[in-house]
């Protein structure tokens, strides 16, 4: 995802040079104006050329770092190419290659000398670059593609992402006319031609069967990995790229003869990209919170190339047709483009700056990390159990002892019963599953849960006759003599058992369970605690965890098991967190909302 910040760069000034006098080339044959009709005029030249030199300064210093850790980890990257939803990214660095050709290559005019043309050493560098992306791209897409067909795969693997494979099959087919594939005194077109619709044929296709894959899976699974929602803009990028490089084709065959056709071909395409812009935008409002409300990562970028190339097509429309709304749009698509690209660079150098969001290492979390979660919960409630404890004496009959007796008597009550469900949640589901794996491998934990169901036992009664009034003083001392003495020595043998389950058990689950098993997993531990239980853990987990963002995981992980379940969900932290926690939580995980709430909408 790091290549994507040069892209969405690359992209925008490719969206400068669309903009700039240069697409009367894209009308008249053979045009080098200088002072060119005033419509296709909306940029200088030196935006585009400035931002591209931003762009490749950018792009190499990413590829000398990818290409020291391919030396360093290369395991590492075969991980990433043998992951669905990472490994279609390396299309981006070829599709990065294949835009600075396109930029290049006639930034330098050559002199036709009737038979013969000389090229500058900046065109045939900018040819290479293009072999070298659009010949990558394609083995790429064959590998990929055949790995989708030989490979069992479920709905959960398929991503939007993977429409970067027919959107650099476009790219390459749009600068395959502009830049002769072989040499450039060819006279013959018809060889380029055939090549740009080499790459645009397969782009078609991929691009028809993925967006329908992808907008099904989208619809159905709500994508509950938020991670990858920020991905549908490539949506928006298919249309756009395709459009381009169907005109490009159409002019080049027709040699401008039938330059109506063409426009009207490529005017489909823009339509489309516009309707796909509103559309997602419109996902991102508050009242559906789709994208937009996660964190900011380098994935962003994705929606900045979308943008890009948006507004490449609204400068090409507006240089067609010359209308008054297409010159707006062309205007209001660049300078949301730019907009873009400028804040996920001040966000990028924000992540460096805080070493936040940028080269560090990603947050791994599945449908399982709901149980490292409420590992993190009883860390934060001992620490109150133990202050609280500590301060506890029979003898002072104040009001703020017996305040604090009532505390503690919640604070260990609700822990008594989430360590009965988590130790139910362990050994009935999870760690069966585990041993099933890897024979008794978690044998050791269940037998720590026996002995800890022992010394709640012990506890329990001794909590009992400290919260008995009618019991004398000494009775009473004795009993928190005793839990003093246990339940100290208690929570330290319990940290270290929730530290062994994440150093020995959490990689099981990580590496080893498919993902179709974890959510199976999670469904049945739903299932298996009755809902009066549910009140008590949910509640109690979003209120022991140190981090909003670590609130707003749990419920996602829990929705993306049991998405029915969402609004009971809901309900139970409506009724049971303060009105502070439970605005910022329903604005990123709005489909909770029960029902007769603010912003409430029907699960059907």
């Amino acid at each position: 995802s790091y290549f994507a910040m040069p892209l969405g760069l690359t992209g925008l000034a490719v969206a400068f040079k669309m903009a700039s006098r240069w697409s009367a080339k894209l009308i008249l044959p053979n045009s080098n104006l200088v002072n060119g009709d005033s419509r296709t005029v909306i940029a200088e030249e030196g935006f585009h050329q400035t931002i591209a030199v931003v762009a490749a300064i950018i792009f190499l210093f990413f590829l000398v770092l990818y290409m020291a850790r391919a030396v360093m980890y290369p395991h590492k990257i075969k991980t990433e190419w043998d992951c669905p939803l990472r490994s279609p990214s390396f299309g981006i660095i070829t599709i990065t290659i294949m835009l600075f050709s396109f930029l290049l290559y006639d930034e330098v005019d050559f002199n036709d000398n009737s038979t013969n043309v000389d090229e500058e050493p900046s065109q045939i560098a900018a040819r290479v670059f293009f072999w070298i992306g659009s010949l990558l791209h394609v083995i790429l897409s064959v590998a990929k593609v055949g790995e989708w067909i030989g490979r069992r795969l479920e709905l959960e693997h398929v991503h939007a992402q993977w429409m970067i494979i027919p959107v650099g099959l476009s790219v390459a087919a749009l600068v395959a006319p502009i830049i002769p594939f072989f040499s450039a005194d060819n006279s013959d077109s018809i060889g380029t031609v055939f090549v740009a619709q080499f790459f645009q044929s397969f782009a078609q296709l991929m691009w028809l069967v993925l967006f329908t894959i992808t907008f099904f899976k989208t619809v159905t699974t709500h994508n509950s990995d938020n991670r990858v929602r920020h991905g549908i803009w490539i949506w928006l990028a298919a249309p756009c790229v395709i459009g381009l490089a169907d005109y490009a084709l159409c002019i080049s065959s027709n040699s401008f003869s039938n330059l109506n056709q063409c426009v009207n071909q490529f005017s489909n395409y823009y339509f489309m990209g516009i309707f796909l812009f509103f559309s997602i935008t419109f996902s991102a409002l508050p009242h559906l919170g789709f994208i937009g409300n996660e964190q900011w990562g380098m994935s962003y970028w994705i929606g900045c190339f979308s943008l890009d190339v948006l507004a490449a097509c609204g400068a090409l429309f507006y240089t067609l047709t010359n209308f008054r709304a297409a010159e707006t749009l062309c205007y209001i698509f660049l300078v949301a483009a730019s907009f873009a690209n400028f804040v996920n660079l001040m966000h990028t150098l924000l992540g460096i700056a805080q070493r936040r969001g940028v080269f560090t290492p990603e947050v791994k979390w599945g449908p399982l990390s709901f149980m490292k979660l409420t590992h993190e919960a009883f860390r934060g409630n001992m620490d109150k159990m133990r202050k609280t404890l500590d301060v506890l004496d029979v003898n002072d009959d104040s009001a703020e002892m017996r305040d604090n007796l009532g505390l503690f008597a919640a604070h260990l009550n609700r822990f008594s019963i989430l360590h009965e469900e988590h130790s139910k949640h362990e050994d009935d589901v999870i760690f069966k599953m585990f041993n099933d794996w890897f024979n008794e491998h978690a044998k050791k934990y269940n037998n720590d849960h026996d002995g800890y169901h022992r010394v709640f036992e012990e506890v329990s009664q001794a909590a009992n006759q400290l919260l008995d009034m009618t019991l004398s003083l000494g009775v009473r001392q004795d009993a928190l003599d005793v839990l003093k003495r246990i339940l100290p020595p208690f929570f330290d043998d319990f940290e270290e058992h929730l530290q062994g389950e994440e150093d020995n058990l959490v990689c099981i689950g990580r590496k080893h369970i498919p993902l179709e098993l974890q959510k199976q997993m999670s469904r049945k531990v739903f299932e298996i605690t009755d809902a009066q239980n549910w009140e008590i853990i949910i509640p109690y987990v979003l209120n022991n965890l140190p981090r909003h963002m670590q609130r707003v995981r749990y419920l996602k992980v829990l929705l993306w098991s049991v998405p029915e379940r969402a609004q009971q969900i809901g309900m139970i932290v409506y009724r049971n967190v303060d009105a502070v926690m439970w605005e910022r939580l329903r604005v990123q995980v709005p489909e909770m909302i029960p029902r007769g709430a603010h912003n409430w909408r029907r699960y059907y």
